[in-house]
Formats: structure tokens, C-alpha cells, sequence
């Protein structure tokens, strides 16, 4: 199961977000390159709690259904509407944005999967594990990368 706690993996992400440009064109959906790196970048915000999220519980939080989502299932294609915390930032200029991008990943990377870390509460799954953020924030960013064909 991937996480992007895995050295290997995040060194993955890190080169395939290095391959892409601003025109980088979407294979779906209607997010832009620029777009698509500030939203990646606020969901390293909500997982390292910078965020106030408006949380509801729902079924997604309990297991087995978000145990399911987070570990089985792969992210829909342009089906799950963006929460409004995933849409903060605004594209500015491409190298502080990407700059910005890799300051969240680092500082989310030094947390580890550690117990001993307050991780921030995702609004749509709740309160998270160290464990279960890595894993998302794989899947996540994953999705959105093969989104943008890098």
C-alpha cells in the first residue's frame, strides 16, 4: 500500500510534479496546472491543521466505508465536487507556487506517521491517522499527477 511516507514514493511524486509546466493540459476536468498545484498544496495545509475545516460527520467517516476510500477504492475522475479548504490558494507565479508545494510536502514528511502529531481533521473523512493522511495524501496527489499525465 503506497503512502507518501515511503522515501521512494515521495521522491516519485517529487520528480513527476518536476515534469510539469503551466501548460500542462488536463486529461480530465477542468482544473489548470496552477490550479491543480495550489490545491495539492492546501491539502498539505488541512493535513498539517493550518486550516479550519467545516467538518460534518457522515458515513465516510466510519469505517469500514472510509477505510474503503482511503485504502481500496481508487480517487473518481471529476465525479467529488472540491471542498472549499482545498481551494484557498490562488495561482500566482509558477516557481513560488511550486516552491510552496514542496515547503507543505516537507513539513508534512517531517510529521511522519507518528501518533505523537496533531494532524489537522479532513472535511469529508474526519479526524485522520498519521498512517491514513500518508496515505491519502498519496492518493491525492497520485490522482492528480496522472490527471495531468506526469
Amino acid at each position: 500500500m503506497k503512502t507518501l511516507f515511503d522515501p521512494s514514493v515521495a521522491a516519485s511524486i517529487r520528480e513527476r510534479l518536476a515534469r510539469l509546466t503551466p501548460d500542462t493540459r488536463p486529461r480530465w476536468g477542468r482544473m489548470t496546472a496552477a490550479q491543480m498545484v495550489c490545491h495539492l498544496t492546501d491539502a498539505f495545509h488541512v493535513a498539517l491543521g493550518e486550516v479550519p475545516v467545516a467538518f460534518t460527520p457522515s458515513p465516510l467517516t466510519f469505517y469500514p466505508l472510509r477505510w474503503l476510500l482511503v485504502y481500496v477504492l481508487p480517487a473518481p475522475k471529476g465525479k467529488v465536487p472540491t471542498t472549499p479548504e482545498f481551494q484557498q490558494t490562488r495561482p500566482g507565479d509558477w516557481d513560488a507556487d511550486l516552491r510552496a508545494w514542496r515547503d507543505g510536502c516537507d513539513r508534512f514528511l517531517r510529521n511522519g506517521e507518528s501518533a505523537d502529531v496533531r494532524w489537522g481533521v479532513h472535511p469529508v473523512f474526519g479526524p485522520l491517522s498519521g498512517k491514513e493522511w500518508g496515505r491519502l495524501a498519496h492518493v491525492h496527489t497520485n490522482h492528480h499527477l496522472t490527471q495531468f499525465g506526469v
